[in-house]
């Protein structure tokens, strides 16, 4: 799963609908771009369904939802 156009530093939070936190990344490489694989912070793989994610930055924060689908 690939996050675009993000700033130049950045936390991303990926939560269950339940409001479970599954993953913390820290996008600080200034591509714009961060990619997550789809793996909880325990190394285990994410089940099928609906994630919120939480994009925290200086300039901002940024509420979304996806899927996964297996």
């Amino acid at each position: 799963l690939a996050f675009h156009n993000l700033p130049d530093k950045c936390t991303i939070r990926i939560y269950t609908l339940a409001g479970d936190l599954v993953s913390t990344i820290q996008h600080t490489n200034g591509t714009g771009t961060e990619f997550w694989y789809l793996m909880s912070a325990n190394e285990q793989q994410v089940a099928s369904g609906i994630y919120l994610y939480h994009i925290d930055s200086p300039y901002g924060e940024k509420l979304g939802r996806f899927a996964v689908i297996k």
